[in-house]
């Protein structure tokens, strides 16, 4: 538990703060005082007092510039330090040239700017501070961001939604990032962050801008947004002392009246200023409020010495740097002559004047202040050095002209892009979990629609719910009639999981929030089927939907792509879910309320948030466009996941050379022999899970048909570990070919007479062959029916193959050879073992647990035709374009389901596959397959000596003389497979990293070999260690 830092008083640690050189920066210093005990500060601070004193023995003294331009200032130029006046980037030169004139008339010591743009800021900061005698104070409301007033600069999420993260390692990154920002635009202040306590809905103000209603939670976020803005050597301004979060008044327009009493803003309104104070705050703005607890003048607490000087300074300790909030504001100004408001403002303790209301009026009524001795030039002078201390530290280390040049992009930089969906990703809130619905599990159980209310089109959340699992869509308008509604109604009865979006919710109070009597009206009638309701907006609009009978309530917080795509992934377990009520819904819902879910599917990421560099990984880009400007393949996919995240999803070229159509990351791949790992071995392990197989077995024991032939006696680990002697694979389209009425060979080197199709360099083919009787055939004929384009199957000849391929001769010796027989053979097994096919199987155990909704064999009639890519042109044998039908000869004749190949899938749902294996046979809190199981067969085995592979998987070859399926960069213990049409995928569990490659190089003919000859696949996996290495 952290021991309060009152035990020590502020003032000594402002004592030590001086002796602190330059390797200690003032971040770290904050961030020390909030976050260590007493007796860890006081060694810590005497240990610093040590190495200064030591330091500082042999260091020539260096003159003091805050003293030395004091003593060079006159009355009129230290006066002028008090002001930061406003100035705005989005106006003519005439305007610049104008608030240039000021500058000099007044000595004006800084400016707080406002809505404008980022290039043109930096432009009028350089050009002030060229013509300023003294260096300039900027400022700027920075509070979520630069983006909240400079158009295209980043702009992170609202300090309510950041107030729900329970992360506050973040806030203090967020801090940091922002001050980052500032400094690249020339500024130095930023007023924030808000330490109100939002505890009034109705408050005008405050709002979204504070961290919430827990005094506590405010006060952890504020202090690490302190630190992380001190880091990068910013000054933060807090605000709004001595606490703006309960009232209903804007100040902008008038007074705002706090009217509880001395132990109330004790424990809450104060709390967070008190704690940072004792924490060593470096500045405040003192609020436009009538606190009648703190000074029963009724008076703004600006201008009031009772508040500012005797509360803030002498009760609370307060050394900071003092700001007042805008001048310009009628809370303060209304019915006071101009200027003596910021007369008033001074002598009430501040330090700062921001916005005066009329510059020339405000500096005429000081100076008439200081002949009327109601000021002193002592005091005048005081303020002005902490004002020059406050340049030393903070401008005179910056860097002036500032560049304008790439301004863009050093403004939103991918780990700014990445930091914003994290707050965002940790914010989401998941207050009501009946029967632990959420995260969706058993998705084989599903029938799932969603519902966009309040809409007229179908969002970003809805489409990312397509990611996990199939979803149907509607879209319904906030003043929906009654009819309309019972249509709805009807519409969604199939369905016994309702996921709603209410778009109508709102963040304003005079809109009720956002509140519709339809939607309440639908959810009742909806009663009884599974309802999720995802709240896109401040929590306070979900009290009138708290007891109706919604299952799950997720909050989400805005209406914005990112919190849409991350409430969809939550939903399905693609993200963790921490967050935690900033603000009290109702009782039974106060401020805390979260709970926490794990996370349990793949989830969606930038690089940058699993600690991976977006820039590093575009050199997969590079790869990807040179494979296809060498035409080693019309075009491909490359998939990353990380952490269970993925991070690169990318498609490039097209689905052909002739580039008539572009890929897309959705399209379907004939995945070839990564069939073996994605269809097949799962089966075989959930049999061998469930005790119907033993690797140790004859494989004729679950399959008779092999007893009495010369495969009998192999067993199942020979066959899964490709060591059982069988042959590479059975040529199913040249074994039916009728050699005796084939005039010349079928194949040679060089053009002949008959051998006129060309295939590839020294290979040409003989066009005038003729199949057999009884086996295939070109044309429909009587008893033979269609099963690939151009082809026509007898209806025996299938099970003639299958008694020809057991009865083929083995290999002389039962050593590693790659074998498609063995899998067609322990397709076999399954199907005998189960009286089912391995697609049913398959997608029964598997696909519909994973959501992998567009994996399936038969392609062509079971998957959507727009999204597959063609895998040839056969001009040999089908003498086609082979499009959604099985590329592999021998799986086409085996019916499209094999063993071997013919599975179709995309790459996000392979990755599901992959995804599997990684979390050791878990996937959507489903466990799948054993973890022993996996470990099993993933691993290399010892029983066959020059045998790289494990059971079914391939393994990277560690002998560095042979050739491999990976990089040297793949560490042993991971595992996948390739296949022949130019994809890959690959597990690696050391680095928790998935990649998956796609590619028809097969097209127009599987003799483009460049794919392989370029090592392609590996160059890009070993990009990706590249990047993961040097993150």
């Amino acid at each position: 538990m952290r021991v309060s830092s009152l035990s020590l008083p502020s003032s000594f640690y402002y004592f030590c703060l001086p002796v602190i050189p330059a390797c200690f920066p003032p971040g770290f210093r904050f961030y020390l005082v909030v976050q260590f005990t007493v007796m860890q500060k006081v060694c810590i601070v005497f240990f610093i007092l040590i190495f200064s004193l030591s330091s500082h023995g042999n260091r020539p003294q260096v003159p003091d510039w805050s003293e030395e331009t004091l003593r060079a200032m006159t009355l009129d130029e230290k006066i002028g330090q008090l002001f930061m006046i406003a100035v705005y980037s989005n106006k003519d030169k005439e305007y610049q040239e104008k608030i240039e004139g000021i500058i000099r008339k007044y000595h004006i010591g800084g400016l707080i700017f406002f809505q404008g743009e980022p290039v043109r800021q930096v432009e009028m900061v350089n050009a002030f501070q060229k013509i300023s005698k003294y260096p300039l104070l900027i400022g700027i409301d920075a509070e979520h961001g630069l983006g909240w007033r400079l158009q295209s600069a980043m702009e992170f999420p609202q300090m309510l939604i950041n107030g729900a993260v329970t992360n506050d390692s973040l806030i203090y990154r967020l801090g940091q990032a922002i001050a980052h920002h500032c400094k690249e635009t020339g500024v130095h202040v930023n007023f924030a962050p808000v330490a109100d306590i939002n505890n009034n809905p109705a408050n005008p103000v405050i709002g979204t801008r504070s961290f919430g209603e827990n005094p506590e939670n405010v006060y952890r976020k504020t202090a690490m947004y302190i630190a992380g803005s001190l880091s990068s050597q910013v000054l933060p301004v807090v605000k709004h002392f001595p606490g703006h979060g309960d009232t209903d008044t804007d100040s902008h327009i008038s007074l705002p009246v706090i009217s509880h009493d001395l132990n109330r803003l004790d424990s809450i309104e104060l709390y967070p200023f008190k704690k940072l104070i004792q924490d060593l705050l470096p500045a405040v703005m003192v609020a436009h409020l009538n606190v009648k607890a703190l000074d029963s003048a009724r008076i703004p607490a600006t201008l009031s010495p009772r508040i500012v000087s005797y509360w803030l300074h002498e009760r609370l300790g307060f050394n900071g740097l003092c700001f007042t909030d805008a001048m310009n504001m009628k809370g303060v100004s209304q019915g006071l002559e101009k200027g003596t408001a910021e007369v008033k403002a001074l002598r009430a303790g501040n330090d700062i004047l921001l916005f005066p209301e009329n510059i020339d009026r405000a500096v005429g009524q000081i100076k008439k202040a200081l002949r009327d001795s109601l000021i002193s030039e002592e005091e005048i002078e005081a303020r002005c050095r902490k004002i020059l201390n406050t340049k030393r530290q903070y401008v005179r280390s910056s860097i002036h002209p500032l560049p304008t040049g790439q301004l863009w992009s050093r403004l939103n930089r991918p780990e700014d892009f990445a930091l914003k969906q994290e707050l965002y990703k940790n914010a989401i809130t998941l207050i009501k979990n009946k029967e632990a619905l959420l995260p969706l599990k058993c998705l084989d159980t599903l029938k799932i629609a969603s519902l966009h209310f309040g809409a007229d089109e179908i969002n970003t959340f809805q489409t990312t719910l397509d990611k996990y699992t199939r979803v149907k869509h509607f879209v319904t308008p906030k003043n929906i009639s009654d009819d309309a509604m019972q249509k709805l109604v009807r519409k969604l009865a199939p369905y016994n999981c309702i996921i709603l979006y209410n778009n109508s919710a709102s963040d304003r109070m005079a809109r009720q929030y956002g509140y519709s009597p339809e939607l309440s009206q639908l959810i009742t009638r909806l009663k009884g089927k599974r309802i999720i309701l995802c709240h896109p907006a401040i929590p306070y609009g979900l009290k009138p939907y708290i007891h109706l009978p919604i299952d799950a309530i997720l909050v989400s917080y805005e209406d914005h792509l990112y919190p849409r795509t991350f409430a969809a992934q939550a939903i399905f377990g693609g993200i963790p879910v921490t967050g935690q009520l900033p603000v009290s819904i109702t009782p039974e819902y106060p401020a805390g309320t979260g709970i926490p879910t794990e996370k349990s599917r793949l989830g969606y990421a930038l690089p940058e948030m699993c600690g991976v560099s977006a820039a590093l990984l575009s050199s997969v880009d590079s790869i990807c466009k040179a494979a296809i400007r060498i035409k080693s393949t019309p075009g491909c996919q490359v998939l990353i996941a990380k952490d269970n995240y993925i991070i690169y999803n990318k498609a490039f070229g097209y689905n052909t050379y002739e580039k008539h159509k572009a890929n897309h990351t959705s399209n379907i791949y004939d995945i070839a022999s990564i069939t073996k790992i994605a269809a097949t071995l799962p089966v075989i392990m959930k049999l061998y899970d469930q005790g119907k197989i033993a690797i140790d077995t004859p494989a004729c024991r679950y399959y008779p048909l092999l007893q009495g032939s010369n495969k009998e006696k192999i067993t199942l680990k020979e066959i899964l570990a490709h060591n059982a002697g069988l042959k590479s694979f059975f040529p199913a389209f040249s074994e039916p070919i009728d050699m005796e009425k084939l005039p010349g060979p079928l194949f040679t080197k060089a053009p002949t007479k008959y051998n006129t199709q060309k295939l590839k360099d020294h290979l040409f083919a003989n066009p005038g062959y003729q199949f057999k009787d009884s086996t295939l055939s070109h044309t429909p004929r009587p008893g033979y029916q269609a099963f690939t384009p151009g082809l026509y199957l007898f209806t025996g000849y299938r099970d003639t193959v299958m008694a020809q391929m057991i009865r083929s001769e083995l290999n002389p010796k039962k050593e590693y050879t790659y074998s498609d027989l063995g899998f067609i053979l322990l397709q076999k097994i399954a199907e005998h073992q189960t009286d089912s096919s391995l697609d049913v199987l398959a997608k029964n155990w598997f696909y519909e647990k994973l959501g992998t909704c567009h994996t399936d064999f038969l392609a062509d009639k079971r998957l959507p035709g727009d999204y597959i890519v063609p895998s040839c042109v056969d001009k040999l044998y089908r003498k086609k374009e082979i499009k959604g039908y099985v590329h592999d000869p021998m799986a086409a004749l085996l019916g499209g389901v094999a063993g071997h190949a013919g599975l179709f899938s995309t790459a996000e749902d392979l990755a599901k596959i992959m995804a599997l294996y990684l979390n050791k046979g878990s996937y959507g809190d489903e466990q799948l397959l054993t973890p022993a199981t996996l470990e099993l067969f993933t691993q290399k085995t010892d029983c066959f000596p020059n045998n790289r592979r494990g059971l079914g998987f391939d393994k990277p070859e560690m002998d560095e003389k042979k050739i491999g399926p990976t990089c040297k960069e793949a560490p042993a213990s991971s595992y996948g497979h390739t296949g022949f049409t130019g994809t890959m995928a690959w597990v690696d569990p050391e680095n928790q990293l998935i990649y998956i490659f796609l590619s028809n190089r097969t097209y127009p003919n599987e003799f483009n070999t460049k794919l392989t000859d370029e090592n392609i696949r590996t160059t890009i996996q070993s990009a990706i260690y590249r990047a993961l290495k040097d993150k």
